[in-house]
């Protein structure tokens, strides 16, 4: 991955990036019907985050992934984790998570949370690998574009020793 760079993404590159997601999220339709997002939502999502893109100077479009990450509080949020499906299988995803881990870190988040579609078996065993567990189940968002009984799995990923992590009224010596 040598030609390629890590950097904020621009509102300007909303189109991109919408198309960027739609494209890799295509491995949901035997589950999800339609596309994953729209120019809205990434508008939206600008006002309340940041996207993350690795640029391929030898791709063409130039984006190769993006992810979306936001703060609230002492907590990360990773979504919409994308790899153009031409580039996958080449490291693609795991940059983008460790930047994003590496800039919660930076501004003292405790943990990382991701939401994976329940159906999406293949997913869990790589997020565990990189340190997730499941946390919780949440509602499908939007089930009227389930094509089966669908939930979301949240994960979270400690990013510091519990014993560095804040707590509410606990004291540390």
């Amino acid at each position: 991955m040598a030609s390629t760079t890590l950097r904020r993404a621009g509102l300007s590159e909303i189109d991109q990036l919408v198309t960027l997601i739609n494209a890799a999220f295509r491995a949901e339709d035997f589950c999800v019907m339609g596309d994953r997002t729209s120019f809205e939502d990434i508008h939206a999502r600008f006002q309340v985050g940041t996207f993350l893109v690795l640029e391929d100077a030898a791709a063409p479009g130039g984006l190769v992934g993006a992810v979306f990450t936001s703060i609230t509080g002492t907590r990360a949020y990773l979504g919409l984790l994308s790899v153009d499906p031409a580039a996958q299988g080449r490291g693609i995803s795991k940059v983008l998570i460790d930047a994003v881990e590496q800039n919660a870190l930076a501004v003292g988040c405790d943990f990382l949370d991701i939401t994976v579609v329940n159906v999406r078996e293949n997913l869990f065993g790589y997020y565990e690998k990189l340190g997730f567990a499941p946390h919780r189940v949440a509602p499908f968002p939007v089930p009227e574009k389930a094509r089966m009984p669908l939930h979301l799995v949240q994960m979270t990923k400690p990013l510091r020793p519990a014993w560095l992590t804040s707590a509410p009224n606990q004291k540390v010596d």
